[in-house]
C-alpha cells in the first residue's frame, strides 16, 4: 500500500520520504533521458542511411530478414536548479499539513532522483524580496539541499516592486524547477519567470494549491488570515463562496496564459494529490 502525503510528511525525514516517493514511481522514469548507444536495451528501429552498419542486429536479421538497430537508454546529465518560495503564504495548511511541507517533499524527491542519476544540483530560495543561493553544485549537493530544506521556514511577503536578480540570468543550459503557490498581488512572480527565460533553459513551475483554495465550498463563519501580513477578517463562508471562486478561477486562468511561454512548463498541483503521482505526470511529459 502506498504511503499518503500526510504519512510521508509525518515521518519528518525528507531523505527517507524522498526515497519512499521515488520507489512509488513507475519504473524507468527519469528526469532526463535520451536514446542512443548504451548498456540497457530500449527498443528496435529500422536501419537508415548514415547509421553505422555495426549497430545492425544481425541475429534479428537472420530471423526476420529486416535490418534493425538496437537503441538503448543513456542518461543525460543535467544542471538542475531548484527554487523554493519561502513567502508567508507557503504556510497555508490543509489536510493536516502545510503547503511548505508538500513543497519540501516534492523538491527533496526530485533532488533524490537527480542525485541518483548524477545530475548537478543547486538550490535557491525566495524570501522577503531576496533570492539566496543556499546550495552550490558539488558532490554533496543533495545532502546539503536536504539539510537546508529541513532548516528553512516560510515568513514575510514578496514585494510587488520590480527587482533585478542577476543570479537568475545565467545563460548555461539547465533545468529550473520552481516550487511556489504563485499567488501574487500584481505580476511579481511572472516577472521573475521572465527574468530567468533563456533559449538554453527549461523552466518547470509547480504551483501548489489547497483544494479549498481552488474551490471554496465551506459553510459557517470563518476567520480568514493574511499569511503574509497581520490582518484577519471574519466572514460567512456561504456569502463569500461565489465571489471567491469566480475570482480565483479568473486569476488562475490569466496566470496560465502568462506562463504559456516557450521552454516554460506549468503544473497546477493540489495538496491532496499524491506527490509520487505529480512527479510521475511531470516525468511522463518529459519522455514525450
Amino acid at each position: 500500500m502506498k504511503a499518503s502525503n500526510l504519512e510521508i510528511i509525518r515521518l519528518n525525514n525528507l531523505k527517507l520520504g524522498a526515497k519512499i516517493i521515488s520507489e512509488q514511481l513507475k519504473h524507468g522514469l527519469h528526469l532526463g533521458k535520451k536514446t542512443g548507444v548504451g548498456l540497457e536495451f530500449e527498443q528496435y528501429r529500422y536501419y537508415e542511411p548514415g547509421d553505422d552498419p555495426k549497430r545492425i542486429d544481425w541475429k534479428y536479421f537472420s530471423r526476420s530478414g529486416k535490418y534493425m538497430i538496437k537503441e538503448s537508454q543513456t542518461e543525460s546529465h543535467l544542471n538542475i536548479r531548484m527554487l523554493l518560495d519561502l513567502s508567508g503564504s507557503m504556510n497555508y495548511e490543509e489536510n493536516g499539513f502545510k503547503r511548505l511541507d508538500y513543497a519540501k517533499n516534492l523538491i527533496a524527491s526530485l533532488a533524490y532522483m537527480a542525485n541518483q542519476q548524477g545530475d548537478a544540483l543547486s538550490f535557491f530560495t525566495f524570501q522577503e524580496g531576496k533570492v539566496s543561493q543556499k546550495v552550490a553544485p558539488s558532490p554533496k549537493a543533495f545532502q546539503r539541499i536536504i539539510y537546508q530544506l529541513e532548516q528553512d521556514q516560510a515568513s514575510g511577503s514578496w514585494p510587488i516592486s520590480k527587482q533585478d536578480f542577476p543570479e537568475l540570468k545565467s545563460k548555461q543550459k539547465e533545468l529550473i524547477i520552481f516550487v511556489s503557490d504563485f499567488l501574487q498581488k500584481e505580476s511579481e512572480w511572472i516577472e521573475i519567470v521572465e527574468q530567468m527565460r533563456h533559449p538554453k533553459k527549461e523552466i518547470v513551475l509547480f504551483q501548489i494549491l489547497g483544494d479549498q483554495e481552488l474551490n471554496f465550498d465551506q459553510k459557517g463563519n470563518f476567520k480568514f488570515e493574511d499569511l503574509e501580513g497581520n490582518r484577519s477578517i471574519d466572514l460567512d463562508g456561504e456569502t463569500v463562496r461565489t465571489t471567491y471562486n469566480e475570482a480565483i478561477k479568473s486569476y488562475l486562468t490569466n496566470l496560465k496564459k502568462a506562463f504559456h511561454l516557450p521552454q516554460v512548463h506549468y503544473y497546477q498541483v493540489k495538496m491532496s494529490e499524491s506527490i509520487a503521482e505529480v512527479i510521475t505526470r511531470f516525468l511522463a511529459d518529459r519522455q514525450l
